[in-house]
């Protein structure tokens, strides 16, 4: 059976759908007492048993074991509770008191017993945190711990913790959640998002904001509990001196928790009506991914480039993205205030902050070869910026290697243990899934877990401030094993210490790189570069001309077990895209997504090596007709599933053009004027030994004859065919190194002829992008062989290197984890089926006949299985000559929605480093003075 919701037909500030607040109060007032299992005792309502725990008893089903604190009248009491088979954790302070976990039918049992006088619900790792007793500390270790960390208990300690060290830690409420129904209060329960600033002299306000702030957000998925953990313990520990070298880092750096998503916590507590798909049906109370309203809260951030139509990024400047006032502006479209209140209260909250200077995203993923992932995040960085980022990467990868990995090794037979188990459970082999073998790996989000998105919370926070960003460094990182496979989390301890001990060391390492001196510069050998600069790659916004579009969202459950269901979506033929994402309440699906004439153009499935249970795909510019999502569930399992889809339907216009961000987000076009040529520039900021003359000061040397050039000089078309590359009207050259990055003037004889000339002459040519056509119509020694028919444009998900040839010159420096050349999103391009990134390839066979070296090949999205040579070299013995890198900097995409703008580029460190090998350049990091690393070499 398949149940529906839709959140609307259109978009208006005025027709918002029925309030999730309405909603649910409505419904539980139906359906709320359906969601209790009738497994209560005669005794639930004994004086012994309070309110709340009573309620929690009749709520759960028979195998639920209940966290309880049995109050006593003394230690006597203990042994008839050992004597029903229970095994309490027992304490004398500050009253005599029992920790025990009894599914609902043995409570009757603990109630009769004579010194018992009161049970009450008591979730998280402290079991006496309800009576404001902590033995082992306010969050104790691991190892001291009887569960997972509750929300509650966490508020409790955190208040605690500010009350014993006022100088040093603040703990306040920034906003609400959208809040889950409170079944036992019969109320709406939205719940405070909370910070906690820890350092010296917190409440002096002017110290406060000169110093550097690091933010690590923790647990944004409710399911993800690793960061949490390591997080709220990290907190206690530097206030009790137990982390000195971070306790010694007070004086100049203000350390920020924050736990942006309580709805995701709470929902493991029966008290809680969990319905995030808005179906009317309960779901079962779990930690769950997504807050109250069902959305994903790392997609609803006004990210830079292009907008999922699915998501519902948070502004709260308001439609015409101007702060008007303090808080939230009054223009902020009602939506938003209904599905993402506590992302709007976010952002509004984390511009406050001055000198943000770098952070984490504590993430949890399923299993992994690497116990933990380091993401960098979709952004535009410059050579320094890269160099400060994977330098904090290096750093922290040398921690974590030396805390965990002989731990990892230690625990192998755990780990394989735990994947059988899983296997068991889904129908599937265990042992086909990895087990830590590294305990850290970094790159891109696509290099790391295989997949990138829009809308996350630090892709926001990275972006710059003139954006609507925050200009900080950050990371996200992926923690292993650290998701919910099964119904409900099972608290391992020898898990989840790793998982703390991991943690740790990343928020360590996060705050010592706070105050750490990184810098980057690139020797060149007194060679020099010029590039071939265009108009026909800047885009600005007032270039755009706004179609009228409608967002369609619909939301269809369907109870899915081990045979394929059909959910089916409707597209007309003016559609431009389709949004669908798939997720199961519980364990794991197969899932594929079949276009209207019944192939087959994505499939999902986490047990063969997806990394995430939620299956999340665009369509760009879908075909007309029945699209069909086919879901099964592995193994024996039974599971509802959640499909969500989202049409941009538009008024079926011919013109190249965007669809209107009022008319589908409700905010109006942030103005922008870009161009991925200002790469160059940035480049040129870090050349130490540029030559006689250096970087912006060189001008504009179009002239013939005009001698010889600095570092990356623009140079036009027509200058380029007037000889501008070389020295008056000799052979002689007047820059070493010419980058071409588009196409324009391939058709122009006499340009193409200077490129010839300059190569024969001994200057080394590199090809970018579209640039890369050229081949087809250079005719010098090198590159005579490669024809035009053998250099085409492909479209993919993301540009990058599907395979590498790891000793590749142009791959020196590089590490076999890095092959993402730039990243889609930012630079208005969708994620999407098929591809829309454009990489300019070589048939590999012609490219190699030629005697071409291949650094790197990349596969379309089409399903053709062919291989083409996205990067490589046609050169001499000295490394000069021709090379080709086919996507680095592509203009910007202006025809999807991208309400708050687009990057300038978005070169990942692996394209920048291949860029400079090609150059025959070599980069340096300086680290506090020392040099530390080099990237290549000078040729």
């Amino acid at each position: 059976m398949t149940r529906e919701s839709n959140l609307g037909d259109t978009f208006s500030r005025d027709d918002v759908p029925v309030s999730r607040r309405q909603f649910v109060r409505l419904s539980a007032a139906t359906a709320g007492a359906v969601s209790l299992t009738g497994s209560a005792v005669a005794d639930s309502s004994s004086p012994k048993v309070t309110d709340l725990y009573a309620f929690v008893v009749d709520a759960v089903d028979d195998s639920f074991e209940i966290p309880t604190l049995v109050e006593t009248t003394d230690a006597a009491a203990f042994e008839d509770l050992r004597g029903l088979g229970l095994d309490p954790v027992t304490t004398r302070e500050p009253t005599t008191a029992a920790y025990v976990r009894p599914t609902p039918d043995r409570v009757e049992s603990i109630v009769a017993v004579d010194g018992v006088t009161t049970l009450r619900y008591s979730p998280g790792s402290n079991p006496f945190w309800r009576l404001g007793h902590y033995p082992d500390g306010v969050f104790p270790a691991v190892d001291d711990s009887v569960d997972y960390i509750d929300f509650e208990q966490m508020v409790d300690g955190m208040q605690r913790l500010q009350g014993q060290h006022e100088d040093r830690l603040q703990f306040y409420s920034i906003g609400e959640s959208p809040g889950h129904y409170n079944l036992f209060l019969d109320e709406a329960g939205p719940q405070n998002l909370w910070v906690a600033e820890v350092t010296n002299d917190v409440g002096d306000e002017a110290a406060f904001r000169e110093k550097e702030t690091v933010v690590y957000t923790l647990g944004i998925h409710g399911d993800e509990r690793a960061g949490a953990e390591a997080g709220t313990r990290f907190v206690e520990r530097v206030l009790n001196g137990d982390e000195p070298a971070v306790e010694s880092l007070l004086d100049e750096v203000v350390l920020v928790f924050l736990y942006p998503n309580p709805d995701g916590w709470v929902s493991r507590n029966p008290q809680y009506r969990v319905d995030t798909d808005g179906d009317g049906t309960a779901e079962s109370n779990s930690f769950k991914r997504v807050t109250a309203t069902g959305v994903d809260p790392n997609r609803q951030y006004p990210t830079v480039g292009w907008i999922n139509t699915s998501h519902y990024p948070a502004e709260p400047a308001g439609a015409d993205l101007q702060d008007d006032t303090p808080g939230v502006d009054e223009d902020v479209p009602a939506v938003y205030e209904e599905l993402v209140p506590d992302a709007l209260d976010i952002v509004e909250h984390l511009r406050g902050y001055d000198n943000l200077r770098i952070g984490s995203d504590l993430h949890g993923m399923f299993w992994s070869s690497d116990f933990v992932n380091g993401l960098v995040v979709n952004d535009q960085y410059d050579t320094g910026e890269f160099h400060d980022l994977y330098e904090y990467n290096r750093a922290t990868a040398d921690r974590l290697e030396a805390a965990l990995d002989g731990k990892l090794e230690a625990a192998q037979s755990k780990f394989e243990a735990l994947n059988d188990a899983y296997g068991e459970q889904y129908g599937f082999d265990g042992s086909s899934l990895p087990t830590p073998q590294e305990a850290f790996s970094y790159g891109t989000i696509l290099d790391t877990i295989g997949y990138t998105t829009s809308g996350t919370l630090i892709s926001w926070m990275s972006h710059p401030e003139e954006n609507g960003g925050l200009g900080m460094q950050i990371m996200a990182h992926e923690m292993g094993w650290d998701n919910r496979v099964f119904d409900r989390m099972t608290f391992r301890p020898w898990l989840v210490d790793l998982q703390v001990t991991g943690y740790r060391e990343v928020i360590q390492a996060t705050a010592e790189h706070a105050v750490r001196s990184v810098t980057a510069e690139i020797e060149t050998g007194r060679a020099t570069t010029a590039y071939v600069e265009t108009e026909a790659l800047e885009r600005e916004s007032a270039d755009l001309s706004f179609t009228d579009a409608t967002r369609r969202t619909r939301t269809q459950t369907v109870a899915v077990g081990g045979r394929p269901e059909p959910v089916t979506v409707d597209v007309s033929a003016t559609a431009t895209s389709l949004s669908l994402t798939v997720e199961p309440e519980r364990g794991m699906l197969v899932t594929r997504l079949r276009d209207p004439e019944g192939r087959v153009v994505r499939t999902h499935a986490l047990a063969a090596g997806d990394r995430s249970r939620v299956a999340e795909w665009v369509v760009d510019d879908p075909a007309a007709g029945t699209w069909t999502v086919e879901v099964k569930a592995t193994g024996a399992t039974e599971t509802d599933v959640t499909v969500r889809s989202t049409l941009l339907v538009g008024d079926g216009s011919d013109a190249v053009s965007a669809p209107d961000p009022v008319d589908v987000l409700g905010y109006e076009q942030r103005p922008y004027s870009v161009t991925p040529l200002t790469y160059f520039d940035d480049y040129a900021e870090f050349v130490a030994d540029a030559g006689a003359t250096n970087g912006r000061s060189n001008g504009r040397r179009d002239e013939r004859g005009s001698g010889p050039l600095g570092q990356m000089a623009p140079l036009g078309v027509e200058a380029v065919a007037d000889g501008a590359l070389f020295r008056g009207d000799s052979d002689r050259l007047a820059v070493e190194n010419l980058v071409v990055s588009h196409a324009v003037g391939v058709d122009d004889d006499g340009y193409v002829a200077e490129l010839d000339r300059f190569v024969e002459a001994g200057g080394n040519l590199v090809l970018t992008d579209r640039g890369v056509s050229l081949l087809g119509r250079l005719s010098n020694a090198l590159v005579d062989d490669v024809g035009a028919s053998d250099v085409e444009e492909i479209r993919v998900f993301s540009a990058f290197l599907d395979e590498r040839v790891d000793d590749h010159p142009l791959l020196a420096g590089t590490r076999s984890i890095q092959r993402e050349l730039w990243k889609p999103a930012p630079l208005g391009y969708p994620i999407s089926i098929p591809g829309t990134a454009p990489l300019t390839v070589v048939d590999p066979d012609a490219f190699t006949a030629a005697g071409g070296s291949v650094a790197g090949y990349a596969r379309d999205d089409d399903g053709d299985d062919g291989r083409r040579v996205a990067a490589g070299s046609l050169t001499r013995p000295d490394g000069t000559g021709v090379h080709l890198l086919g996507g680095l900097l592509p203009p910007a995409n202006q025809s999807s929605l991208h309400p708050f703008g687009v990057l300038e580029y978005t070169t990942t460190f692996l394209g920048h480093t291949m860029l400079t090998n090609a150059l025959g350049y070599r980069q340096r990091r300086v680290v506090d003075g020392d040099l530390v690393e080099t990237f290549g070499d000078v040729r």
